[in-house]
């Protein structure tokens, strides 16, 4: 189905504790909020234990002509017993760019904001945050831990994510940050949005490090030694005192598939291995 048939919704974020979201069919929710527009396809599964939350990353899995908003995967909603809900990046209309990692702008990080936004969702369809599981690769996988910290109780899973920007190749790094912080410098921005661009920072900076399934591809040396490595050795130095849940790295070893993620089945086999509740009806907040 492309985006464009589906049902679209456009509130404001006031509007937002007063709509119902009783809906059987897949919608896209479009919210205005202070200027910026967050858009969510949402699919409703009733009495479903668990929400699925969906970041994307660059490129691949392109099932109609590049937007935003952007929904990778959206078709794989039907395969799931589960509330589905994906989001857009609204960094991505900034500029021409293909990734955001959620950056916004200096006075906004949207990843804040669509974690708010999540949770005010989670309270009306009555799911408890730990019943929620994040999943995505790639830039997707960066905000998926980001998104997780801020929604405490919800889990992680990740394949092959950035943990720290200024790791990444440098030219999408830098158009991102030339249009969410426009005129710093590199060393500026790591000094005071440090939190936004690298992920133990951020979980250092709330004090909280949330439940994470990292799957990576070994055979793919530069995510090893640029984001994997440095996110363990990181790990270990966070002050003892933070709350750190459960952490699992799953290593494989794939060198034709490098950076990419597993494959349709294999990553829909992980979300329903490590999906939080699998037994129970949706709790109520």
């Amino acid at each position: 189905m492309l985006l464009s048939q589906y049902k679209k919704i456009k509130i404001s974020y006031d509007e937002l504790d007063k709509i119902s979201l009783n809906r059987i069919e897949p919608f896209i929710l479009h919210i205005e909020w202070n200027n910026v527009c967050y858009e969510f396809l949402i699919r409703i599964k009733p009495n479903a234990s668990n929400v699925l939350v969906f970041g994307s990353g660059a490129g691949g899995f392109q099932e109609e002509s590049i937007g935003p908003p952007i929904f990778h995967r959206h078709s794989w909603m039907v395969e799931f017993e589960d509330t589905v809900i994906y989001y857009n990046d609204p960094t991505l209309y900034l500029g021409e760019i293909s990734l955001g990692w959620g950056q916004g702008t200096i006075d906004r990080f949207y990843l804040k904001d669509i974690a708010i936004i999540l949770m005010k969702i989670f309270k009306k369809l009555k799911f408890n945050q730990k019943n929620v599981l994040f999943y995505g690769s790639s830039g997707g996988g960066f905000m998926s831990l980001i998104l997780a910290g801020y929604v405490k109780g919800s889990t992680a899973l990740v394949n092959n994510p950035q943990t720290i920007l200024t790791n990444w190749i440098p030219v999408p790094v830098n158009q991102v940050f030339s249009l969410s912080y426009p005129g710093y410098s590199r060393e500026y921005i790591e000094k005071h949005f440090g939190y936004r661009i690298n992920v133990i920072d951020f979980y250092k900076k709330i004090k909280y490090v949330p439940n994470i399934y990292f799957l990576q591809n070994v055979a793919f040396e530069f995510d090893v030694k640029n984001h994997l490595m440095p996110f363990i050795s990181q790990l270990k130095e966070m002050d003892e005192n933070l709350a750190v849940n459960t952490i699992q790295i799953d290593l494989y070893y794939d060198k034709k598939a490098g950076h990419a993620a597993v494959g349709k089945n294999e990553t829909i086999g992980y979300i329903n291995k490590i999906k939080p509740n699998k037994n129970m009806e949706g709790i109520k907040s």
